[in-house]
């Protein structure tokens, strides 16, 4: 339980998981060489020597030759280097000849052999081969401080030594160098209230063999403390295959750190690391947004097995007395399980949602089983529950769903909720996680941009567009070069912005909330009527600027469908004024010839119009009259012949 309680402090004092807060307002940092007045000294051990070769050795089997060309900035510095042999049991009695320029060697059964300042290697080199049949080994190291060489293994089956450059020395030879190209940003230091250092080691992989590094980090007072403790960001940048090993270290330090890492003082549990920028750019920019802008030295380093950051500091405060910490029954676990999960960060956001993995065994060891163990896993709805695969807890979850927060639509927020066996109550991590960067193009019916955003423009209507880009990077910065619509038939295509300006007379820029949204509005105007909707493209250049990934341009695109109004247009096409026109003109003419139908078939002619009613029974007499007067009334050909 104590070792747990002492992992969970020291993970505390050293996670990365940094509260996001605003920009820090301080002058951009210029990388400048620094000097020993600054009170910073890099110093790293490597096998990677500047030239070097091994072979079969000299003529004389019982005797092995080695050839260490040393080259100084100082010649002072040549007279306080000592060189360190040791062999192992087979090679302990073996003759071995150094032949260096005047240092120390020491070691047993070991001869040393002066060589001429003046010279060069390569003439060295073919004098020792000369002098002794052959060469074990030649090594060109710059500015060593300490040489540990290790006799042990079969000679080489080399013929000849031939020196290669940037040539690997492992495992017989190590030496320490004074790293000469540490820069920092002291002039935009003014009153730092913290401190950041970043080491890029910049070694390439060693196939599929792991690598470990050793790193220290050391605060120097002559006497007593340092006065003040800054808070102070280590940034250790390499390929994804080494391992960091973090021995000493200070209360007030935070780290960064790609590949994986052990804490020295816990034993051999790795802890997964976290993706940084391949750039001294990116680098530097990581650094300020977790807001240590005042970067105190960057060093890059070609190949190394061990690291060193020496700081000088302000002294003056008694040394405080080292005492046992104290026992912190029932906070200590939930502190080490919150420094054990942010710093891990096992979880994934996207815009499809959150993905959460676990691994049970990382927990089983960390948590050392014999103490406690994770039966259960969910987010802050205790309704959104992980599952159990036997080797993995797995939480996903929708964003806005199981009580996630949004922030400024880019910082994810919740809160993984842990059961523990035997223990009662829960332990609450919060977590955040930034969703990956991305350009939205979308428009919007009214000028308020409240409603839902839209895929259809309205002919002859208003048209609102917004363009934004999502980032973590509050100072980022997003300007629309060129937008254009793209029609199908490419006839009624319009460009709408161009270098930056308006170029339609109906495109007008609009005040936008921030610099990473740009607004304006445009009206389509076809010369056509729109009887149906049809398709088109909005296109639209950018250029972004951010602190990560600097200039750089971006196309945009939405596929939209034009659409006429549904309010009547005040003009008539001359289409719509000859159809009506002719539509009138037809009616008028069925509408005359259907009367005349009718009336053709329904007129009597001549006198009948003028008969008067007949009674029903009239007196005989009078309708013999009546028939008289109309026989005689009638003067046709037929009433002639019946009169005869």
């Amino acid at each position: 339980m104590e070792k747990m309680q002492c992992l969970a402090a020291f993970l505390l004092a050293t996670s990365a998981a940094f509260t996001r807060a605003s920009p820090v307002n301080v002058p951009e940092c210029t990388l400048e060489p620094l000097t020993k007045d600054h009170g910073v000294k890099v110093f790293y051990t490597t096998s990677r020597v500047a030239n070097g070769c091994t072979s079969q050795g000299p003529t004389d089997p019982s005797l092995e030759v080695h050839l260490l060309f040393l080259r100084f900035s100082s010649p002072s510095e040549l007279f306080s280097l000592q060189i360190n042999v040791s062999a192992s049991a087979e090679k302990a009695n073996r003759r071995s000849m150094f032949v260096t320029t005047r240092c120390m060697v020491q070691g047993a059964n070991i001869e040393t052999q002066q060589t001429n300042l003046s010279s060069s290697s390569e003439e060295l080199l073919q004098q020792t081969k000369k002098d002794h049949g052959g060469i074990s080994s030649f090594a060109e190291l710059e500015n060593p401080r300490q040489i540990h060489f290790h006799l042990d293994g079969e000679p080489s089956s080399n013929q000849d030594c031939v020196p290669e450059k940037n040539f690997n020395a492992d495992p017989y030879l190590e030496f320490e160098v004074a790293s000469d190209n540490v820069k920092g940003c002291p002039s935009s230091s003014g009153n730092p209230q913290k401190e950041a250092h970043i080491v890029w080691l910049q070694q390439d992989p060693q196939g599929s063999s792991p690598q470990s590094v050793d790193l220290n980090i050391e605060q120097n007072c002559d006497e007593g403390e340092p006065e003040n403790q800054l808070p102070t960001l280590l940034v250790l940048k390499s390929h994804t295959g080494v391992t960091w090993n973090i021995g000493q270290m200070f209360d007030s330090l935070k780290f960064l750190v790609s590949g994986k890492y052990t804490m020295k003082k816990f034993g051999a549990v790795q802890m997964p690391g976290v993706d940084l920028p391949d750039s001294k750019e990116g680098l530097l920019a990581e650094s300020r947004s977790k807001e240590f802008a005042f970067v105190a030295s960057y060093t890059e380093i070609t190949s190394a097995k061990s690291i060193t950051l020496k700081l000088e500091r302000v002294c003056g405060r008694q040394a405080t007395p080292v005492t046992e910490k104290p026992q912190m029954e029932g906070v200590s676990l939930e502190s080490f399980m919150q420094g054990l999960i942010t710093t891990w960060k096992p979880w994934r956001c996207l815009d499809s949602g959150i993905e959460i993995t676990l691994a049970k065994d990382y927990l089983r060891q960390a948590l050392f089983e014999n103490v406690t163990k994770v039966t259960d896993v969910t987010l802050q709805d205790r309704s959104c529950k992980a599952t159990d695969n036997n080797t993995h807890f797995i939480l996903r979850s929708k964003l806005r769903e199981c009580s996630t927060y949004l922030e400024r639509d880019v910082v994810v927020k919740n809160q993984l909720v842990f059961s523990l066996h035997l223990l009662p109550g829960e332990i609450m991590v919060p977590f955040e996680c930034d969703l990956p960067e991305k350009v939205f193009l979308q428009l919007y019916p009214s000028p308020d941009f409240g409603s839902e955003p839209t895929t259809v423009v309205e002919v002859n209507k208003a048209t609102y567009v917004q363009v934004q880009f999502r980032t973590t990077d509050l100072r980022a910065q997003l300007q629309i070069e060129d937008c254009s619509l793209q029609t199908a038939d490419k006839t009624s295509s319009q460009l709408l912005i161009g270098g930056g300006k308006p170029l339609s007379y109906s495109a007008t820029f609009l005040d936008s909330p921030s610099s990473t949204i740009s607004r304006f509005s445009f009206v389509y105007k076809s010369g056509e009527e729109q009887w149906a909707a049809s398709p088109a493209t909005l296109l639209c250049k950018l250029h972004l600027h951010s602190q990560l990934h600097g200039d750089h341009y971006n196309e945009t695109s939405l596929e939209m469908t034009f659409k006429t109004s549904s309010t009547p247009s005040h003009s008539l096409g001359i289409g719509t004024v000859l159809g009506i026109t002719f539509g009138a003109f037809l009616i008028g003419v069925l509408l005359t010839a259907a009367l005349w139908y009718i009336y053709s078939h329904t007129h009597i002619p001549g006198p009948m119009a003028k008969m008067q009613p007949v009674a029903e029974n009239p007196p005989a007499s009078e309708s013999s009259s009546t028939n008289h007067s109309i026989g005689s009334t009638q003067s046709t050909p037929c009433s002639t012949s019946s009169m005869a």
